[in-house]
């Protein structure tokens, strides 16, 4: 079964405020300062003790999968979106904080790469959602390839700015 891109684009936009909203019921979806600085710290001292920083990506939704309260399938999907949410907000910095250190013509090469990344991406998490086919695994499928996908794009901004400091 295919979903148009705007059909897909509305569930994840779906996806994001149903997952706010029942964060404010008690629901893992909201991410904290603490999730947050634990992805920060993980991020910043991966080049440090030689490991990649791609495992960085989980810090926050792994654990939150792994109570017993979160077994069920909204639940799981909330856990991967509250790190997801992390890696989005973590993106739109440090996009821009390397956006600014680039001249004109880098800048519109770096909008460029990031608006054909975000077609990827979209691409990539449809394909990876349609497999359930509307299933209840669906959302789960999409909101943990966002995650995934958006981590790694951070990182690699990050390792592009690391770049520019030497």
């Amino acid at each position: 079964m295919e979903m148009p891109m705007r059909g897909f684009l509305a569930f994840c936009l779906a996806m994001v405020i149903g997952g706010v909203a029942q964060a404010q019921d008690g629901n893992p979806a909201e991410p904290t300062d603490a999730d947050r600085q634990k992805i920060a710290e993980c991020v910043a001292s991966a080049p440090h003790e030689n490991v990649s920083p791609l495992g960085c990506i989980g810090m926050v939704s792994d654990p939150c999968l792994a109570e017993p309260d979160n077994e069920s399938t909204p639940m799981m999907a909330a856990c991967l979106e509250r790190e997801a949410a992390i890696w989005d907000e973590r993106l739109n910095d440090d996009y821009q904080a390397l956006i600014d250190r680039l001249d004109k013509t880098e800048a519109a090469k770096l909008r460029d790469s990031q608006r054909a990344w975000l077609a990827v991406r979209d691409a990539t998490c449809d394909i990876e959602g349609s497999f359930w086919q509307g299933g209840t695994g669906y959302g789960g499928a999409i909101a943990g390839c966002m995650l995934r996908e958006t981590g790694a794009r951070d990182i690699s901004l990050v390792a592009l700015r690391t770049y520019l400091d030497q």
